[in-house]
């Protein structure tokens, strides 16, 4: 700066003093201007729920910022990115859309930082669930803003629970293993009358790569650590032992599945698992949170609770995604597309948007709103507990470990071969 002329340090400070107000102006600090910034925005979104849910936070924001329009356009996981890619290289990009957290990594190179006076690092930290930091980079920035989480969870037949004179859903695998033996009902010669659970296998269960990774994270096995190094395979040290945590959780996940295990509770030739517990043949389901209003909408004579994902001890983990509010690059709309997600996150609107879910927001300040609801506190505390790793790619990932899955079922391969070609795999798209 000693090297600047007056005039050359004048004009940098007035760029600077425009930058802030501009700023102050859409955060709302400036409120006499802040309809004028946003009268003429015209924003676009993209998100996964369904607009009636959705139109509940857009109409709000209407409603304060008069002259601003939002457009909302639902998607499915199975086709927003395609038509992201698409979008964006026709000069059509959206300028918010929900993201999965799994998908950040992927996509990274496509999404803006959040301007640090709308939301910041100690932000995103101290008010949101751990799992919010997916969101943050090395560099502290911000790339979005958590809205909502879907993680797995137990769902438990209680009239067949009932039956065998169990009251409680388990807690830990060992609960679990030992209570799916339980449930379990076979015929004289070996047939599956009643499942106990849906483990073992990938083909007709959509969930198990995401449940194998939750045993892996549970047990231990990081996949990929903290310096990015894949590390899926590599044994430990744990309490003195050498121990391989993949190995384990794949061998306990597979022995569901093999006829000759005292664990069999699955077949291969069963309808898809989240089927076989609506239609009451399945005692014990591991899905996802976001899909209660399904299983009651299918069969509303299923008498049927949710709790935890078990853990192998008493710290609860559970995986899943955790959906956050971004602003991609090619938006047209930089500053009113961050003040739109930053509004939707707020407390009283995240609330709303939760309330309406019926599941949980990951705000740390709603938590205790739900403890009077069983089924929502189980859907918060999953959030709070809701482990993650870096996925490069998750649909190439989740491929990768149904291939696993199955490799090691079908007895086409050892554990520690199996694991080490789908450690191969993931490198190749790492």
């Amino acid at each position: 700066m000693e090297n600047l002329t007056k005039l050359q340090k004048v004009l940098i400070g007035g760029a600077i003093f425009l930058v802030l107000i501009v700023l102050l102006v859409v955060v709302g600090i400036l409120p006499g201007l802040k309809d004028e910034t946003l009268r003429n925005s015209r924003l676009t979104v993209w998100g996964f729920d369904d607009a009636k849910i959705f139109n509940a936070i857009s109409q709000k924001f209407i409603e304060e910022n008069s002259g601003a329009s939002v457009t909302y356009r639902q998607k499915t996981l199975a086709n927003f990115e395609e038509e992201l890619l698409n979008a964006i290289a026709r000069g059509e990009s959206p300028d918010v859309f929900v993201l999965p957290s799994t998908y950040l990594k992927k996509h990274l190179d496509k999404l803006s930082s959040a301007p640090p006076l709308f939301v910041t690092e100690r932000e995103i930290l101290q008010q949101y669930a751990d799992s919010a930091a997916q969101f943050l980079t090395t560099k502290k920035e911000v790339y979005g803003i958590p809205l909502y989480g879907d993680t797995l969870v137990l769902y438990w037949n209680k009239d067949l629970f009932t039956d065998k004179g169990i009251a409680l859903p388990p807690k830990t695998w060992d609960e679990f293993l030992e209570t799916s033996q339980l449930l379990t009902q076979k015929d004289s010669i070996g047939n599956i009358l009643i499942a106990g659970s849906a483990l073992g296998r990938a083909k007709n269960i959509k969930y198990a790569p995401e449940i194998l990774t939750a045993l892996f994270l549970q047990s231990g096995e990081k996949i990929i650590d903290s310096s990015g190094k894949l590390v899926l395979g590599d044994g430990i040290q744990s309490e003195g032992a050498f121990i391989r945590p993949a190995e384990s959780a794949l061998r306990f996940f597979s022995e569901f599945g093999n006829p000759q295990k005292a664990s069999h509770s699955w077949n291969p030739a069963f309808p898809e698992a989240k089927e076989m517990f609506i239609s009451g043949k399945l005692a014990m389901y591991i899905g996802k949170s976001s899909e209660i209003q399904e299983l009651k909408e299918k069969n509303p004579h299923l008498n049927f609770d949710v709790a935890h994902l078990p853990s192998l001890d008493s710290k609860r983990t559970t995986y899943g995604n955790l959906f956050g509010g971004v602003v991609p690059k090619a938006s047209r709309n930089y500053m009113p597309a961050w003040a739109f997600v930053r509004f939707w996150a707020q407390k009283n609107n995240s609330k709303l948007y939760s309330d309406l879910k019926n599941d949980a927001s990951p705000r740390r300040d709603l938590f205790s709103s739900y403890q009077s609801d069983p089924k929502r506190a189980v859907f918060a505390e999953s959030v709070l507990s809701l482990d993650f790793w870096v996925n490069p790619d998750p649909v190439k990932v989740n491929k990768i470990f149904s291939d696993l899955i199955e490799e090691v079922a079908t007895g086409q391969t050892i554990l520690r071969n199996a694991i080490a070609k789908a450690r191969a795999k993931i490198n190749e798209i790492k």
